[in-house]
């Protein structure tokens, strides 16, 4: 049996995209509100936590595949690789220079993820191309701010990494939702029409220069010596 791709705006696309951004909200929203957690280093339960996002992004990947789109994929395992970094500098002294790395890495390596798919969605000229790129700036953007912050108060990590999460997670939560907003066809055609994004092929005019009379002749006049020349051969 051939697998059957499902379509970008399917409702199961959806429904993932959005259930695995909530989570990384209701984590920010964990680490904001339950004071035990202030107690304990970042560093200590940071590994965990982004083993877990790097869980739920694979899996939303696997439940609903895209025909070239490596996204989740990507993202799963940029999570993993984060975790793996945490844990292997988990005992280093100066863990608020270790925290600030994992996520500077994090957010440039997320950036760099969703511009290159930015950047596909634009060759294929999808309206969905938009929100993607306007996200992935918004993200830059809270990666520095959260990075630079992570440098000089590591005391508050825990606060610094629930915000993070929590906008993290709302950020991302604007694709799939304009995307439902965008399935309408008559919006999607005025968009289009008012960014000039024809989907019709323009037709390529070729001009030909009209040759003078004096040039006619003389063209004329040396074909038929090339083939008077060819007949005496």
């Amino acid at each position: 049996m051939k697998k059957v791709v499902i379509k970008e705006f399917d409702k199961t696309y959806l429904i993932l995209d959005i259930m695995l951004y909530t989570i990384f909200a209701v984590v920010g929203f964990i680490l904001l509100n339950f004071s035990e957690i202030e107690l304990l280093n970042p560093i200590k339960y940071a590994s965990p936590l982004f083993y877990m996002f790097g869980f739920f992004s694979l899996l939303a990947y696997f439940l609903n595949r895209r025909e070239g789109d490596y996204e989740l994929l990507i993202f799963g395992f940029i999570n993993v690789c984060i975790a793996s970094f945490i844990l292997i500098y988990i005992s280093f002294p100066n863990s608020a220079f270790i925290m600030a790395d994992a996520v500077l890495v994090y957010s440039l390596a997320n950036v760099i993820n969703k511009g290159y798919h930015s950047k596909i969605l634009l060759e294929k000229k999808d309206i969905n191309f938009f929100p993607k790129a306007a996200v992935t700036i918004l993200l830059l953007l809270l990666g520095v701010f959260v990075v630079s912050a992570l440098y000089s108060k590591i005391e508050v990590g825990s606060l610094i990494l629930g915000y993070y999460f929590i906008i993290f997670g709302l950020l991302s939560l604007l694709e799939p939702l304009i995307s439902i907003l965008t399935r309408n066809i008559k919006l999607e055609n005025y968009i289009l029409e008012f960014l000039s994004y024809d989907n019709k092929e323009e037709k390529k005019t070729i001009k030909t220069k009209k040759m003078p009379h004096s040039q006619k002749i003389s063209s004329i006049k040396k074909t038929k010596s090339t083939n008077k020349k060819t007949n005496k051969k």
